[in-house]
C-alpha cells in the first residue's frame, strides 16, 4: 500500500473541508489546529489520516 501524502492543509483541502471545519470534527478550535499543524505533531497526523480513511475520500492531489 503506497501512501501519497503531501501536508497537512493539503489532505483537508482534499477532504473537501475548511481548517475551520476539521477543527470541528475534531474538537479543537481553530487556532489549536494552526498550531498543531505549526508544531508538526505526529498525532495530528494520524488523526488526518484516519479520518480521510474513514470519509472515504480518495481524490488526487490533481483535482485541487
Amino acid at each position: 500500500m503506497q501512501i501519497k501524502y503531501y501536508s497537512i492543509p493539503a489532505e483537508i483541502k482534499k477532504l473537501g473541508m475548511t481548517q475551520t471545519e476539521f477543527a470541528g470534527l475534531l474538537g479543537i478550535a481553530p487556532a489549536t489546529l494552526n498550531h498543531r499543524i505549526k508544531k508538526d505533531s505526529p498525532t495530528l497526523h494520524w488523526c488526518v489520516y484516519g479520518i480521510s480513511c474513514y470519509l472515504g475520500k480518495d481524490r488526487s492531489y490533481d483535482e485541487l
